[in-house]
């Protein structure tokens, strides 16, 4: 069996980095799956707005939204069951970098790969609420890069959407972003079945010292975090969860303040959100697009339903009224 070093590696990042419990490479689609015209609604929504954007029109050429998700496969896909999130990531590992023709040809290749993989998570996995679809390669010509990444400037102002996240990332960013971050949390892992983990292992085994000489050398990788904030190593979705469902068993929340949590000037002003934190229904209830936007679990007591739409920006709102109302989150990891 062919075993591609490249997506072991973005297995393991997705796995240990970005907190994916379940992970599968080579991800593809049954024939024997429906997909109903409610689950594809966002995704048709997104097609025909890509579709007739004025930077985009013509990307899809003659293919149908049918066709771009049928038979539909994704190097690697992870999903963050605790934030509710997808990753659709496509890995190109080429040695002499990465080329699908003209540098022009290659970057509109590589943005119609990152429309395609919304489109297919967006239809398969209707339930969860965020979207990240990447394109990781480690070397690209750097003016193929430019070409890239200004269509991807373009292509986030289409999309404008918070809950879908995409990337492209290769070169320095790979190594800083991906391959360090990896580094730094795979020391306690002792998953033999990941590839990448294990060459990675084997390499640290190497003790030997440097000689005087210069010929024998141990290099030092050098490491950064991930730019993903966590909190007593979570992310921002299972830490509001955990830290909510803690500050209510510390009798830190008044009655006034869950009152005020259900109003959405308060929501807005305090935790910049655009829907109320909370919400007390048997169920939770969905926006007028058909969308879930709180999670399905009680938070605490009386049907309460915490919203689940948090992202990145919200960290220093959160922790500034976790300490207003005297919750000591560095002390109440998990």
């Amino acid at each position: 069996m062919k075993i591609e070093i490249a997506e072991s590696l973005i297995y393991s990042y997705l796995k240990h980095s970005e907190g994916c419990r379940i992970v599968q490479t080579n991800w593809r689609t049954s024939g024997k799956w429906i997909v109903t015209e409610y689950e594809t609604e966002r995704a048709r929504e997104l097609f025909q707005k890509i579709s007739s954007s004025e930077y985009f029109s013509g990307i899809f050429k003659n293919s149908s939204f049918e066709q771009l998700i049928k038979q539909a496969e994704i190097d690697v896909l992870g999903i963050n069951t605790a934030e509710e999130t997808v990753y659709g990531i496509d890995v190109a590992f080429h040695s002499a970098g990465l080329n699908y023709g003209s540098k022009t040809e290659t970057a509109f290749r590589i943005i119609k790969k990152i429309f395609r993989t919304i489109f297919i998570m967006q239809s398969y996995f209707d339930e969860n609420e965020k979207f990240n679809s990447y394109f990781i390669t480690p070397k690209v010509n750097p003016a193929t890069k430019v070409i890239i990444e200004d269509l991807m400037i373009k292509a986030k102002e289409v999309i404008n959407d918070e809950n879908i996240t995409i990337d492209f990332i290769s070169n320095e960013q790979f190594y800083s972003e991906i391959v360090d971050s990896l580094l730094e949390n795979i020391d306690e892992e002792h998953d033999t079945s990941e590839l990448f983990s294990r060459a990675i292992k084997l390499m640290k085994l190497d003790n030997r010292k440097v000689e005087s000489t210069g010929i024998v050398t141990k290099t030092i990788v050098p490491r950064v975090t991930s730019k993903k904030r966590e909190v007593n190593g979570m992310k921002i979705g299972q830490f509001v969860q955990h830290s909510f469902r803690k500050a209510f068993e510390q009798n830190l929340l008044s009655a006034r303040e869950i009152n005020e949590l259900q109003k959405p000037e308060y929501s807005k002003r305090i935790f910049n959100s655009n829907y109320e934190i909370l919400k007390n229904q048997s169920r939770p209830i969905k926006d007028e697009y058909g969308r879930t936007r709180y999670y399905a679990r009680e938070i605490f007591c009386n049907n309460y339903h915490l919203t689940s739409q948090w992202i990145e920006p919200q960290w220093e709102f959160l922790l500034d009224w976790l300490n207003k109302i005297g919750y000591e989150y560095r002390n109440n990891a998990p």
